[in-house]
């Protein structure tokens, strides 16, 4: 049986800090691949982290425990927990969400502002976000397995004429807000 995970979390990462934490989280995307099970997509910059993760409910879970671990990732919120019948990605792929013109184009698309945050969007709009996000033709995302070839799938439509987009008439999501994720050591 499949399931999908959908989470975003603040990164904890200090100014002057960002080059590296780029190279790390893009090294550790190397880490997964069709062969492990697990498939999906992780889109990060400064600020925030979104993944959704594709694969047996005990690697999902197990890779879920990791990122509660990741002292990158703070306020660590699962937006969505689902079993599914089929997989969205065909790999695994990691993106760093900067200044691009098809970036933009995503986050007016997915949120009000011209910038990534999650703490707005449905489950829904993240699994969409992450799923085009990781199929942008840039240096920005590297993918790992399958996903090198480009998604075919979902690819990415072209963008409409600048007008603001109607506001998403998602059905209420009910989140899950991780409070304590590491373990308290008393004397």
């Amino acid at each position: 049986m499949l399931s999908r995970l959908v989470f975003y979390g603040r990164t904890n990462v200090k100014i002057g800090e960002s080059a590296g934490m780029i190279k790390s989280i893009l090294a550790a995307a190397s880490d997964y691949s069709p062969a492990s099970g697990l498939t999906g997509g992780l889109v990060f910059n400064e600020k925030y982290m979104m993944e959704v993760i594709e694969g047996a409910r005990e690697q999902v879970s197990k890779r879920l425990r990791v990122m509660f671990e990741d002292p990158r990732i703070e306020d660590l919120t699962v937006l969505s927990v689902s079993t599914i019948d089929k997989r969205v990605f065909d790999g695994w792929a990691v993106g760093y969400a900067g200044r691009t013109i098809d970036a933009e184009r995503l986050y007016m698309k997915y949120c009000p502002t011209v910038d990534i945050n999650p703490t707005i969007m449905s489950a829904a709009a993240v699994l969409d976000f992450v799923r085009e996000f990781c199929a942008l033709d840039t240096l920005y995302v590297q993918r790992t397995g399958l996903a090198e070839q480009r998604m075919p799938a979902h690819p990415v439509q072209p963008a409409a004429p600048a007008r603001p987009a109607p506001p998403r008439q998602d059905p209420p999501v009910e989140t899950i807000k991780v409070v304590a994720t590491k373990p308290v050591v008393t004397a």
